[in-house]
């Protein structure tokens, strides 16, 4: 009894969460699933009750008129029935297409803003997997759900009519009918137990799928597979997956199958049973043979139309709420990043200061940084160096709040970073990852990527010629100006083939200019380049280090690099080893102190000249 409760309340709170979404999405909806129901209950009487009425006059004063007109209300009848019915699902797949489109933005809208460390757990992966397979593969979406809905009540409003109707001959058909449909009901719940089995095994095996059969497909996999003859080994882990999907499947398929055959042999003795016992009625006049036919009619719907669709139709609402319930869960998952109401204005910006900063990473043993203090001060242009794996990189995740510190605290103007409204506090910030990511879209909605997010369209068209001219200065200060003005449609050239087959795919260099080009444009008080080098070549690197005062301006500037040689240009150098602070100074003072710094620009040094 608890476990059936704990169904129930499950099915409530999952068909509460959609209907309130899909109502508020179009207020219209529940009008035309409830037109649906009564529609599609009243129909099976019209086949049930009428044609008694035609056996009758056959059998008995045979007045045509009479006969032609019971035919005529059977035939506009169900015409009648099933042209509004058609209507009404017309106006409901309308609706529900467009409910799946906004179910799927919400999973998109909720992985792009969830917290950062969530992107990169399996938890968060498999969540988002099984949101995804458990509104589509598995439960059909809200239309799945409204299909079961629908059924259950419409087959109730259904069975008590029908119900009476057999009652009034035979409670002993009734029965008999009752319990061949319970029996097919039990072995259904087994057939969907088993599908429920798969659902769980599923999201492993498909994000290793999704791998094979699309990711590694795309361009950027092409070479690799070319120079290196790698198709025997993506076949065979081809092969492997699809194996074991067909394991999973045939495993299932036997259970569906053990169970699907008393379902079917209960259901035959059922039928059997009735169409004997209703017979021996008639012969000895019990009933007519009108009342026969109305009988087995009422009987078979009874059966396969109201009682059997009632509980295959409930259990199928259980399996799809359990597998549309991942996504409300995902929906659920923990977002704080975005903790904080402090606002901050962005010229209000003096400092940023790491108290006994530690981190390590989620699920981690070992500390990437312990004991950071240190103090940037607003205007400062800071250079952050130190062996690979020192923790630069994860330096500047914790400054974004891409995560948050495990001891201590990061602090601008004194107040910990966590208490400003995150959206206000990134305004702060302007930054270039190494591993940067350009879009499928133009240039320029590269450029301007997150300006005014809440009126898009607006800033498209109110592209003054402040905003141009802005735009022109970028692209001379980050170096794209020549590349941009071959471009035919210059700055709404797309960024990529993947949308637009007459795109351009940007080298790695002009990529990555382009980053820099979006950062300078945000015009955020602080400038963080990590690695932004890292993918031009000497001549492009050397003319972004000469105007490298020029592009940060008077903003506070954080630089990572691996390139010694960069650290000149800024007023401190912060020298990362052993999972803290090694050396803060100028690059002078640090070649006097002849330490881990000093080591490392010599080195990089006599490679340059053992080179040449």
């Amino acid at each position: 009894m608890k476990q059936f409760r704990k169904k129930v309340s499950k099915c409530l709170k999952v068909c509460g969460y959609f209907y309130k979404k899909a109502t508020d999405e179009r207020r219209s909806y529940p009008i035309v699933i409830a037109l649906c129901i009564i529609m599609t209950s009243l129909a099976p009487f019209i086949n049930i009750i009428f044609p008694k009425f035609v056996i009758d006059e056959l059998m008995g004063e045979q007045k045509l008129e009479k006969i032609l007109l019971y035919v005529a209300v059977i035939v506009m009848g169900n015409f009648c029935v099933s042209v509004i019915i058609r209507i009404l699902q017309e106006k409901r797949n309308k609706q529900e297409d467009w409910f799946g489109r906004i179910f799927d933005m919400m999973i998109s809208k909720k992985a792009m803003n969830m917290r950062f460390e969530n992107t990169e757990k399996d938890s968060s992966i498999e969540a988002e997997q099984k949101a995804e397979t458990g509104m589509a593969w598995y439960s059909g979406g809200i239309k799945g759900l409204t299909d079961c809905v629908t059924g259950i009540c419409a087959s109730v409003i259904t069975f008590l009519g029908v119900a009476y109707i057999i009652v009034n001959v035979s409670y002993w058909i009734l029965l008999v009918s009752i319990i061949a449909v319970f029996i097919s009901a039990f072995c259904t719940s087994k057939i969907n137990r088993a599908s429920q089995e798969v659902f769980e095994k599923t999201p492993a095996i498909n994000k290793f799928y999704s791998y094979i059969y699309t990711k590694i497909t795309y361009r950027e996999y092409a070479k690799e597979l070319r120079l290196y003859d790698g198709t025997d080994l993506v076949e065979r882990k081809a092969l492997e997956n699809a194996k074991a999907l067909n394991k999973m499947d045939n495993e299932c398929a036997i259970k569906q199958f053990k169970w699907g055959a008393p379902s079917a042999i209960a259901s035959a003795l059922s039928y059997g049973f009735a169409y004997c016992f209703l017979g021996i009625m008639a012969i000895e006049g019990i009933i007519s043979i009108a009342e026969f036919v109305m009988c087995i009619t009422a009987i078979e719907t009874f059966s396969n139309g109201c009682l059997l669709p009632i509980i295959n139709n409930s259990q199928q609402l259980v399996m799809k709420c359990n597998f549309m319930s991942a996504f409300i869960d995902f929906m659920k998952l923990d977002d704080e990043m975005k903790i904080g109401s402090q606002g901050i204005e962005r010229g209000d910006f003096d400092e940023i200061q790491f108290k006994n900063v530690a981190f390590k990473y989620p699920g981690a043993e070992n500390y990437v940084l312990q004991d950071i203090n240190l103090t940037i001060h607003k205007g400062e242009r800071l250079s952050i160096v130190g062996l690979n794996g020192a923790g630069k990189s994860t330096l500047v995740k914790l400054i974004c709040r891409l995560y948050q510190v495990t001891e201590g605290e990061i602090l601008i103007n004194g107040r910990n970073i966590n208490e400003y409204s995150y959206e206000e506090y990134i305004k702060l910030l302007a930054v270039v990852f190494q591993d940067f990511k350009l879009f499928g879209y133009s240039l320029d909605e590269n450029i301007r990527l997150g300006i005014e997010n809440s009126d898009v369209e607006k800033v498209i068209e109110n592209r003054d010629e402040s905003d141009e001219r802005n735009l022109v200065s970028i692209y001379d200060v980050s170096g794209i100006t020549d590349w941009v003005n071959s471009l035919e449609k210059k700055g709404d050239t797309i960024l990529s083939k993947d949308y637009d087959t007459q795109g351009v795919e940007p080298s790695g260099g002009q990529g990555q200019k382009v980053a820099i080009a979006r950062a300078l444009y945000h015009n955020a008080p602080i400038v963080i380049l990590d690695e932004p080098t890292a993918a031009l070549d000497p001549v492009a690197e050397f003319e972004i280090y000469n105007r490298f005062h020029q592009l940060v301006k008077d903003k506070t500037a954080i630089y990572i690099s691996h390139r010694m040689s960069s650290c000149k240009f800024c007023d401190r150098i912060v020298v990362l080893g052993e999972r803290t602070i090694q050396e803060i100074g100028s690059h002078n003072q640090l070649m006097e102190r002849n330490g881990l710094y000093a080591q490392m620009f010599n080195t990089q040094a006599g490679w340059y000249v053992n080179k040449s």
